[in-house]
């Protein structure tokens, strides 16, 4: 759930608990007044299930982000969650009240004030955060000029700090995208999460998101060549040599380039192994070898 969304869901959830008060304090001054008192007494139960329905809905929101959040909260999300903890047990209480101590329903006008209070500030420090927040956020790009400010490890403290508060860095981590598409993610999410995330923010995180997507990019290249290499050494070296006496040998690249064109000599046969795979061979035989299961 979005800010945006969030803070209209709140204001949802004030406004019907508002209206319960004020159903409250109606019946409570002028009950003799009142010959519709069993159809307002139905109204204010109603909307007393539908604001604890909300509120439930709200918690369990709460705890999932808060789960997933690796940094330390703010002191507006600190207070949010000791607000909404609150809120919890006095709406359970004020229902018990009703429901199995009647007697008590002298007291139950004020609680109910308690309760409406407490949802206005849990509102007030979350929702009217962001909807009286005009965001001044542009779509922003990573440009040449931005070279010298550019720093792969505040880029890296950046994204743990702002990805991980709504969702695990794993999945940020393990995403391929082109740079294009980066720049239409962080910018996406910027935008959920205004005025938190700053353009500089932004290009930060840009920069190190595609700066470590290239090293895995690279790792996997390497791990990809390494596994032909292996596969061609057990189909072709086999053939003429025990595979111990390969893995026993040290060599550097050049040495064992040197080594395999031999071979491919000595078969004679031009089809034998392309250039392509005898580099898939001289890489895995140099960097890291671990021996095949025969």
């Amino acid at each position: 759930m979005n800010p945006q969304t969030a803070s209209i869901f709140a204001l949802v959830f004030v406004a019907i608990g508002a209206v319960a008060v004020f159903i409250m304090l109606e019946m409570t001054v002028r009950t003799r007044d009142r010959t519709d008192k069993k159809i307002w007494l139905y109204t204010h139960k109603i909307l007393g299930y539908i604001f604890l329905a909300l509120l439930l809905v709200t918690v369990l929101f709460m705890i999932r982000k808060a789960a997933g959040f690796q940094g330390e909260l703010s002191p507006r999300a600190i207070m949010h969650i000791v607000l909404a903890l609150a809120l919890l047990p006095l709406v359970v209480i004020k229902i018990l009240l009703v429901r199995r101590h009647p007697q008590h329903s002298k007291k139950l006008p004020l609680l109910g004030i308690a309760i409406f209070v407490l949802a206005v500030a849990l509102t007030g420090i979350s929702a009217g955060y962001y909807i009286l927040h005009r965001s001044n956020s542009s779509y922003t790009i990573i440009e040449a000029i931005d070279n010298d400010v550019l720093d792969l490890e505040l880029g890296k403290a950046i994204t743990v700090k702002k990805c991980s508060k709504c969702h695990s860095l794993e999945r940020v981590y393990r995403a391929f995208k082109s740079n294009n598409s980066w720049v239409v993610t962080i910018n996406k999410m910027a935008l959920l999460d205004s005025p938190n995330i700053a353009s500089f923010d932004v290009k930060q995180t840009l920069n190190y998101l595609i700066a470590q997507q290239k090293v895995r990019e690279e790792k996997l290249a390497v791990s990809s060549q390494a596994e032909i290499g292996k596969s061609l050494v057990s189909q072709k070296c086999s053939i003429c040599h025990n595979l111990d006496r390969i893995f026993g040998a040290r060599k550097n690249s050049d040495e064992w380039g040197a080594t395999v064109s031999r071979m491919m000599a000595t078969m004679g046969d031009p089809a034998f192994l392309s250039e392509e795979e005898k580099a898939d061979i001289v890489m895995f035989l140099s960097r890291g070898k671990k021996k095949i299961n025969k």
